[in-house]
């Protein structure tokens, strides 16, 4: 994928790799015999390492498996194992710039890869499997969000409890390229902070507590991902002019917390092409505003969106099928919701539009009810729940409401629509829903 410079020099009969580093010159390139090879390595200057077969390195020192200080350093097709446990350094450590990273498998009891004031790398194609065993579901909810949850004993010892780390963790770095990385069983997948511009592409998190964790970034990117079975599955926090285009993110329902992407206090973005299938919640905004969410299909969710407090939002040309509860809304009157479409929509359409002359209203008496107690969602859609929200709803004006639904889904999405919502569909799902974990709840306060 990546250019090789000139230059190529052959390692010749050393198992130490970092003697081949000492020995070699600025711009070479070593090629790295199949072999097993015992870290940590430094790289202070411009090198190419080319793994020549299956090469592993095995760390077990108390410093990082890899540290790079240095810019334009390529290295490809390495297997890095650490042996510590809850260190505060990363197994492979990037403090430079136009680096570029692929086909490495990093098996870690702590994080996998940290960017530190590092810009313009790239990180392709590579694994980080996290080594912690599960301690059930939910342990990580505990958790401060926002702090940065890495740190931890230095030195193994038989009595410390390794703790998940972050499979690839970015801090004060910009403009770098994570693609197509794969980070199983971490903390958080991939998690950036106080990094601007980065593009985030073609990854897949899976098992962790936040697939894709964004706290106090602007210019990010995250298309084309996929996220499945975390506790999140990508959450942005504090964030501005954020990209969040066709990720798929999907079955985050295990905890009472899941959502498929959460945004808090998240401006000016924007949210189009996603698939979000499958979550406790699909979609959830709290006081964020000047988000467009556009083209997104939100299928077989417990509840499909919740916005709370956020305001000056554009929601449009969405696809709400088979959530058991569509969307819900609560002290966010200024959002405009125009032409999404619902599958439950009871429409009229009397000027051949394709547009429902009657509106379709989200409720916020089921939110602010159970939002206050939380047990009460076993009664969802229950008669005496239906009985008062009609109640509650008549005359209020506070509803929020899309004023001109779509009587069919738009035809760029209507392969993957499926048949319509049922009160069977809707009982079923909260039923298996309610069924894997504990009583949903649906407010970022408590994560």
């Amino acid at each position: 994928m990546f250019p090789v410079p000139t230059g190529i020099r052959a390692a010749e009969g050393s198992n130490n790799l970092q003697t081949m580093l000492d020995q070699a010159r600025p711009g070479d390139t070593i090629s790295i015999p199949e072999g097993d090879y015992e870290g940590p390595i430094k790289i202070t200057k411009p090198l190419v390492l080319l793994a020549k077969g299956n090469v592993k390195l095995t760390n077990p020192s108390d410093k990082a498996a890899v540290t790079i200080q240095s810019d334009n350093v390529t290295i490809q097709g390495i297997k890095i194992v650490d042996k510590r446990v809850n260190s505060e350094d990363a197994s492979l450590v990037i403090r430079g710039n136009q680096n570029v990273l692929e086909q490495i498998v990093i098996e870690t009891m702590g994080t996998g890869i940290q960017l530190r004031e590092a810009n313009s790398n790239t990180l392709h194609n590579i694994q980080v499997i996290g080594k912690v065993k599960e301690r059930g579901a939910g342990s990580d909810a505990g958790h401060d969000h926002s702090k940065h949850l890495t740190k931890g004993q230095e030195t193994p010892k038989s009595n410390v409890i390794a703790q998940k780390g972050n499979g690839i963790d970015l801090y004060d770095s910009h403009q770098n390229r994570i693609i197509a990385n794969q980070v199983t069983n971490a903390f958080d997948g991939i998690y950036v902070e106080r990094s601007n511009g980065n593009e985030i592409t073609q990854n897949h998190v899976e098992k962790s507590r936040y697939g894709y964790h964004f706290m106090g970034t602007s210019g990010s990117i995250l298309a084309e991902n996929t996220g499945s079975e975390n506790v999140t599955g990508a959450m942005l926090m504090e964030t501005t002019k954020a990209t969040v285009l066709g990720n798929q993110l999907l079955k985050q329902q295990k905890n009472p917390n899941s959502q498929g992407i959460l945004l808090y206090e998240v401006t000016n973005s924007k949210l189009e092409g996603n698939q979000i299938e499958g979550n406790r919640v699909g979609l959830y905004l709290e006081r964020s505003e000047g988000i467009t969410v556009r083209q997104n299909q939100l299928k077989l969710n417990f509840i499909g969106m919740q916005l709370l407090n956020s305001r000056d939002n554009v929601l449009t040309e969405n696809v709400f099928v088979s959530n058991v509860i569509q969307a819900q809304a609560q002290d966010s009157t200024t959002d405009r919701l125009d032409g999404n479409y619902w599958d439950n929509l009871q429409g009229l359409d009397v000027d051949g539009d394709a547009r429902s002359d009657l509106p379709y209203e989200m409720n916020p008496f089921y939110l602010g009810l159970t939002d206050a107690v939380p047990p009460y969602q076993l009664f969802f859609q229950a008669p005496g729940f239906v009985f008062l929200e009609g109640l509650f709803t008549n005359g209020t004006g506070t509803t929020i409401r899309d004023a001109a639904p779509l009587m069919t889904p738009p035809e760029s999405q209507t392969h993957d629509v499926g048949g319509g919502s049922s009160w069977l569909t809707g009982i079923l799902g909260a039923l298996l829903l309610l069924g894997s974990g504990s009583i949903i709840y649906t407010g970022v306060r408590k994560q």
